[in-house]
């Protein structure tokens, strides 16, 4: 398995295949990398979808005081600071 610092490198390469950054994603949620997946959400140039499916990971993993943080943090969009909200 790569690591969780590969695996975040991969998900902000816009060079990387789409599949490709949609496993690494998967693949911090699987190693419990919270950290890194909180920071995808943030990463405001970022795909949406990425975002949200790094937010939807961080539920999966039960990782409540990064959803927490997310809920309240105002530099985030609406729509995701209300999916953190809904995941915690």
């Amino acid at each position: 398995m790569s690591s969780p610092r590969s695996l975040f490198q991969t998900v902000v390469d816009k060079n990387a295949p789409r599949h490709a950054r949609e496993d690494a994603i998967n693949g911090l949620a699987e190693a419990g990398a919270t950290t890194q997946l909180r920071l995808i959400v943030v990463t405001s140039g970022l795909d949406g979808g990425y975002r949200r499916q790094a937010l939807n990971a961080l539920g999966q993993c039960r990782a409540m005081n990064e959803l927490d943080r997310l809920a309240t943090d105002r530099s985030l969009e609406q729509p995701l600071r209300e999916r953190a909200k809904e995941l915690t």
